[in-house]
């Protein structure tokens, strides 16, 4: 009977050894240093399709989409809204003043660039203290796992940076070195921000600006092959083509080490770069980046292929 008992033991302490508990960690996937990323208790956006937001995102992260800011035309999605001032009441809503410092939470290399085009919204708008990650580098930021709540802002009006967009109708006189049929006013005010007619570029008049002007496209190699601006005979200015995800580390941080390749083909900080893309997307990034990398005389032409055809 002894015998039997101690038999049983035995093999019941076998068949615990090949059962252990399943351990269940949570993802932390921290890339860089986000500590310093996470200074200051930031505005954590994350501009990821609501889907993959609601299975898992980081604490007290919102989602936003870059088509909430978006105007609602087919032929030219990646323009602004008309009303800036409604933008801005939205992001007080959501915690969001000029004062703010935001962080964009995105898939980086596997996204096509959603939250540098926020960024570049925000930066548009005035605010300053913006900056992108991927969606896992704040995971272990927030180790009890609250939600904060979100703390409306007082209503602002946003201090427009003209300087960060072209519209079509300017995009297109530099690009094809044609100053008619635009009349450029220099007017400096309208009801629709993002259709301004300008009498020039970064302060030069126009045939000292066009001498500068680059259009950079980055778009990936294969959509460049099939069709580009430098394609159509009434465009003049050189065309460059360098994808956008060269402008972000693998952290989706801006990177450094592309400012060699911009030089090695003629784009230096001298230049005026018109950036675009199809729809204003990866175009919003890669300008969002240049600026950060110190290239101050870079625009998005938001409405891109789009809108040009």
């Amino acid at each position: 009977m002894k015998f039997i008992i101690g038999a049983l033991m035995m093999a019941l302490a076998l068949v615990a050894c090949q059962t252990k508990p399943t351990i269940v960690t949570s993802e932390t996937g921290v890339v860089g240093a986000p500590e310093r990323l996470m200074e200051g208790s930031p505005v954590i956006l994350d501009v990821r399709p609501p889907f993959e937001f609601n299975l898992s995102h980081v604490p007290g992260a919102i989602n936003v989409r870059w088509e909430d800011f978006s105007a609602q035309d087919p032929n030219s999605r990646g323009v602004l809204q008309d009303d800036l001032f409604a933008m801005a009441r939205r992001l007080s809503l959501i915690g969001i003043d000029p004062d703010s410092k935001v962080v964009i939470l995105g898939k980086g290399s596997l996204g096509a660039g959603e939250e540098g085009r926020i960024a570049w919204t925000l930066e548009v708008l005035g605010v300053k203290n913006v900056h992108t990650a991927l969606y896992t580098v704040a995971r272990s930021m927030n180790p009890k796992g609250d939600e904060p709540l979100v703390k409306n802002k007082p209503m602002w009006k946003p201090v427009v940076d003209e300087s960060l967009f072209i519209d079509s109708k300017n995009f297109k006189a530099y690009a094809t070195h044609k100053l008619s049929p635009l009349k450029m006013t220099g007017k400096k005010k309208s009801k629709k921000a993002m259709d301004l007619p300008v009498s020039s570029l970064f302060g030069m008049n126009f045939n000292e600006a066009k001498s500068k002007v680059v259009i950079l496209d980055v778009r990936s190699s294969a959509e460049y092959g099939i069709n580009n601006l430098s394609k159509y005979k009434n465009v003049k200015t050189p065309v460059v083509q360098i994808e956008w995800k060269e402008f972000f580390t693998e952290s989706n941080a801006v990177s450094k080490d592309i400012a060699k390749k911009l030089e090695s083909k003629g784009i230096t900080q001298d230049k005026i770069i018109m950036v675009i893309s199809n729809h204003g997307v990866r175009s919003g990034a890669v300008t969002f980046a240049l600026r950060e990398m110190g290239y101050r005389q870079s625009v998005n032409f938001a409405g891109g292929y789009e809108q040009w055809k």
